[in-house]
């Protein structure tokens, strides 16, 4: 009885061992996000014709390429946020730029602290520009600047490799480049190998004007954009070379547009859609596009999906791109949010916008003011930053429908509705045309519905004035104190 008693425990001992043995362990990918700084899809894997960009059209060939990917909001702390906790800024409570003094507020989860608590390596390259640092955990961070210069640049695929290298255990590094953000430098060091010229290229079309001028502007992007492509192609020669290409989830985009008329600090196309690009050969199809509208929230639970973490943080509702990646045409998301809130003193005009397949619609929240975006990069001086933007000696020998589109942006509708299958570039503001009312109505709703889900707090108008009178009021100082934190967030 007893050696009776001794098998059959044997067997089940044996049995149960080799039942854990069965599933073979997930090996956990490591994670490369990579990001570059104010430029749209100007790409030739995107169908650019003025340059060629071999490096990152190799991403997209070797993955994903996503036609309709948008970031919330158009300017880097904002954006970067959103990038890093899947939620948008007004969630966070990081409303605009760091150097003007915001943050996030209360309590937020962050996709380092989530890697790091997996047992993943962290790394960071280039700037981070967003507060508080203390969360995130990062481990190795040898470039905290943001290298506005764009000085040796070789430097970043060769830290890239060291941190790497370091260790079999998996890795999260988000490498951040400097290109094309101001101040724009046509060559650097050498760098980009062939430069464009004024005369090879024209001014973007969505500005709906080309000159020399302006053109300059654009010139200096391009360039940007050539350099950005060298320094990718050798970071993922230093991935290649590393072994790990085949487990990695490569992400790449543009944190916004440029900064041109209508791109950087506003909600138009020009501001918020970006280059998207996934890769990951050793999981996902190669040499794909997809139409799907995605966005900049999607990004953590992608990675988390990836990495084969369940818990996704509190508020988020973006959705892990992996399935829409091995089925590029499978319906995803309806209908597409942004927004734009503080950004800085200066740039003060909040404004929401939803868009569906065809239409957009933008809801200003300020009602008889004029829009400060426009207003700056119209009047703004020669080499100002964002000088990239018809001025007001120019628009007076512009056709009218130029002129109006540039009115329209000065002084926008409360609703402004475009059909971006017909206008692609925003220059005819349907709302007040009846046979588009339904749509506009729709579209309203929808809105409305995304800011009472996601508990936006610029809904209700006694807090936006309280916000409003602040922004007017505050002093731009070194250590700006908000208040914003306690009447909009009770923190």
């Amino acid at each position: 009885m007893k050696l009776k008693t001794f098998v059959i425990i044997g067997f089940a001992f044996l049995f149960l061992s080799m039942k854990k043995k069965e599933p073979v362990p997930k090996q956990r990918p490591n994670i490369l996000l990579i990001t570059s700084d104010d430029h749209g899809p100007h790409l030739s894997c995107y169908g650019d014709q003025y340059i060629k960009t071999p490096n990152l059209d190799a991403i997209a060939n070797n993955g994903i390429l996503f036609r309709n990917a948008y970031i919330t909001a158009a300017v880097c702390s904002p954006s970067r946020s959103s990038i890093l906790t899947g939620l948008y800024p007004h969630q966070t409570g990081h409303l605009g730029l760091t150097t003007h003094g915001f943050r996030f507020v209360g309590e937020v989860t962050t996709i380092y602290q989530q890697m790091k608590e997996a047992g993943y390596r962290t790394g960071m390259l280039g700037k981070l520009h967003v507060e508080p640092e203390s969360f995130f955990p990062i481990d190795y961070w040898p470039l905290k600047s943001p290298n506005y210069e764009k000085k040796d640049m070789a430097r970043y695929a060769n830290f890239a490799s060291e941190f790497m290298n370091q260790s079999e255990e998996p890795f999260f590094l988000m490498v951040n480049f400097p290109d094309p953000h101001w101040p724009f430098i046509d060559v650097v060091e050498g760098r980009p190998v062939s430069p464009v010229k004024p005369d090879e290229v024209t001014s973007f079309p969505y500005i709906g004007m080309d000159n020399e001028r302006i053109r300059k502007y654009s010139t200096a992007i391009y360039n940007g954009i050539l350099r950005l492509d060298e320094c990718i192609g050798e970071l993922m020669a230093k991935l290649k070379a590393s072994g790990k290409l085949e487990n990695t989830l490569v992400i790449f985009l543009s944190d916004h547009g440029d900064e041109m008329a209508k791109g950087k600090f506003d909600v138009y196309e020009a501001a918020t859609n970006v280059p998207f690009l996934v890769s990951w050969p050793k999981q996902l199809p190669k040499g794909v596009q997809s139409n799907a509208l995605i966005s900049s929230i999607d990004i953590v639970p992608t990675i988390l999906d990836a990495a084969g973490i369940s818990s996704v943080p509190k508020g988020v509702t973006g959705k892990s791109l992996l399935p829409v990646c091995k089925k590029p045409n499978m319906k995803f998301r309806d209908y597409l949010f942004t927004e734009k809130n503080c950004t800085q003193v200066d740039m003060y005009y909040p404004r929401r916008a939803v868009r569906d397949k065809r239409y957009k619609l933008i809801y200003s929240l300020l009602d008889e003011k004029q829009n400060m975006v426009a207003m700056r990069y119209m009047s703004a001086g020669p080499n100002s930053p964002i000088a990239g933007s018809a001025n007001h000696q120019e628009l007076k020998n512009a056709p009218d429908s130029i002129k109006k589109m540039y009115q329209e942006w000065l002084y926008p509708n409360k609703v402004q509705l475009y059909d971006l299958e017909k206008d692609p570039y925003e220059f005819h503001d349907l709302s007040e045309d009846p046979k588009y009312a339904k749509i506009k109505k729709r579209l309203m709703k929808k809105l409305v519905q995304w800011q009472q889900d996601t508990n936006d707090p610029f809904r209700f108008p006694d807090k936006l004035n309280k916000l409003t009178q602040e922004m007017d009021t505050i002093k731009v100082t070194k250590n700006m104190q908000w208040q914003y934190p306690h009447y909009l967030y009770g923190k």
